[in-house]
């Protein structure tokens, strides 16, 4: 049986390129409300200038994933801030959530909170009325952000139901924004997905040495990985271009960050001896990458894995020569990381 490793280094490897032979992705899971544009937030970005980071209506179940850096050079409150546009109650629900709010490092501690489910949350909300989630003091300086499961139901009934949600920055005046913060560039995306669940089949792996073989996954156009991009979700902007003011940011996900993948991998042992063997992560080079791993519960991450260098973090059971161990985990990409993302597996 497979277990997780926790004390793994960061090891320097030249793997092989597994084609994407029977690999398989499917997208899945509801909306994904994502705001990481602007990444750095200023005074002209804050409620109290008149401007949210993100609004957008959403119905059902998704995923809320924010990501900030607080530039404006003092603490600042943020939250997401949620409207009732019907002539009911809606109930909004948040079964795992997680909260990032410290300088330097990425959200890896936030999807940790969210894996673990600890910090589950309901809010309803009457008609033609406000409600707050997941608010915080942000220190400046700070990356902030929120992981967040989300479903929207008829109070009452318990139906699906449609809600406002805006990503929500302020000083001291929540409640004067009236339009979108302007973008800064256009790599970075807000708006929202169809898409926050993907579920992976990964074609067999049958390494032999301790390089190991690898895919890679969760790219861009320019730099794709097995599934081109099909493994990431079109994120539409709802914010008009406004020439000099504001530039509609719709693209692909580059990158994958707010998914949750569902991964099953196979590992074969087609040496002449029984042997254990090693999934690694990283990315190739230059940059950074995050591996997170929550399997049967428990969740595993290191931050700052240079390019080039893998994380061993899962091992699988002793296999006899022509026997293939199964594995089932969840894997997310956190923020800051550079992709194509790596999965691979080594022999010890």
């Amino acid at each position: 049986m497979a277990i997780l490793l926790n004390d793994a280094t960061k090891t320097p490897r030249t793997p092989s390129w597994a084609p994407k032979g029977n690999s398989t992705v499917f997208k899945g899971g509801g909306y994904v409300f994502y705001s990481d544009n602007p990444e750095a937030v200023d005074s002209t970005d804050l409620a109290d200038a008149g401007k949210w980071l993100n609004r957008d209506t959403v119905t059902g179940a998704g995923l809320v994933y924010v990501w900030h850096h607080n530039k404006t050079g003092i603490a600042i409150k943020h939250a997401l801030s949620i409207y009732n546009p019907n002539n009911f109650a809606i109930k909004v629900t948040s079964s795992n959530n997680g909260r990032s709010n410290h300088a330097g490092n990425p959200d890896s501690s936030a999807w940790k909170d969210y894996f673990s489910g600890a910090g589950a949350t309901s809010i309803v909300i009457n008609p033609l009325s406000w409600g707050t989630m997941f608010q915080a003091t942000i220190a400046a300086g700070n990356n902030f952000g929120i992981v967040a499961r989300t479903n929207v139901t008829n109070n009452s009934t318990g139906a699906t139901a449609s809600a406002v949600f805006y990503d929500l920055a302020w000083n001291t005046n929540s409640s004067s924004a009236t339009a979108f913060a302007k973008n800064k560039g256009t790599e970075m995306r807000r708006g929202q997905g169809r898409t926050y669940y993907n579920t992976i089949h990964f074609d067999t792996l049958a390494p032999t040495t301790t390089n190991g073989v690898a895919y890679r996954i969760c790219g861009s156009t320019a730099y794709p990985g097995i599934f081109g991009t099909d493994d990431i979700p079109l994120i539409t902007d709802p914010a008009p271009t406004i020439p000099g003011q504001n530039q509609n940011v719709t693209g692909l996900l580059d990158g994958g960050y707010g998914q949750q993948m569902s991964v099953t991998m196979k590992i074969q042992n087609t040496t002449t001896t029984a042997r254990k063997f090693r999934v690694f992560m990283g990315r190739t080079t230059e940059f950074y990458s995050f591996p997170f791993v929550n399997m049967a519960g428990t969740s595993v991450y290191h931050n700052w894995v240079g390019g080039g260098n893998y994380v061993d973090m899962i091992e699988t059971a002793s296999l006899a020569p022509g026997a293939t161990e199964t594995i089932s985990f969840f894997l997310v990409i956190p923020a800051i990381s550079t992709t194509p993302f790596v999965v691979g597996a080594r022999t010890i």
